[in-house]
């Protein structure tokens, strides 16, 4: 008995040891859950978004019957967009009726009055994209809700990327906003066209 009980505890003092050997110090062993969900994952997706120039970013206009151009400014905008990610592309922003602008002061102070866009009670027109779809080489389509004089309406606009800008154009029938310029649908129709210079 006393042989197999010296068998037995050698035994144990030789599997100590070699543990030891494997692990000298268990507190080296790391703890942390790898699946932890304040693990940093930002190699896993390392796409950089585009930064663009708010100041110097515009949008313009055409009322196709009546071969009137014009602009409107007051921006505000955040755009979340990456060439190489546009499943998690947002584009959301406002600008401001007031700054409508098409070279005709008159022209433009009608265009405040509550017959056509009605600044007093809706001071801004707004957009948020509800998803971007990759449409080719360098073109995307940005289908999303567009509001004007309280009436939100789907709309898809096309932009189109290069090494210094995005591109964007869209058209729209001010009637279908409550905006009748025309009687016929199809005389209210306008060409808008969006400028976004690229931060380099």
């Amino acid at each position: 008995m006393r042989f197999f009980l010296n068998i037995l505890f050698g035994g144990l003092l030789f599997l100590q040891g070699f543990g030891q050997d494997i692990i000298s110090n268990p507190t080296d062993l790391p703890t942390a859950n790898i699946f932890s969900p304040t693990a940093d994952y930002s190699l896993i997706n390392d796409f950089r978004g585009l930064e663009f120039d708010v100041e110097n970013s515009k949008v313009s206009f055409n009322f196709v019957h009546d071969k009137t151009s014009g602009t409107i400014s007051g921006l505000d905008f955040k755009i979340n967009f990456n060439p190489k990610d546009p499943d998690n592309a947002t584009f959301k922003g406002t600008a401001l009726i007031k700054t409508l602008d098409t070279d005709n002061f008159i022209r433009d102070g009608h265009l405040m009055w509550e017959k056509f866009f009605y600044k007093k009670k809706y001071p801004k027109i707004a957009f948020a994209s509800t998803h971007v779809v990759h449409f080719g080489t360098d073109t995307y389509k940005v289908i999303g809700n567009l509001t004007i004089k309280g009436k939100t309406k789907e709309v898809i606009i096309t932009f189109s990327l290069d090494a210094q800008r995005l591109l964007g154009k869209t058209t729209i029938f001010t009637s279908d906003y409550g905006i009748h310029i025309h009687e016929e649908r199809e005389k209210n129709k306008l060409d808008i066209k969006f400028y976004f210079p690229i931060l380099l």
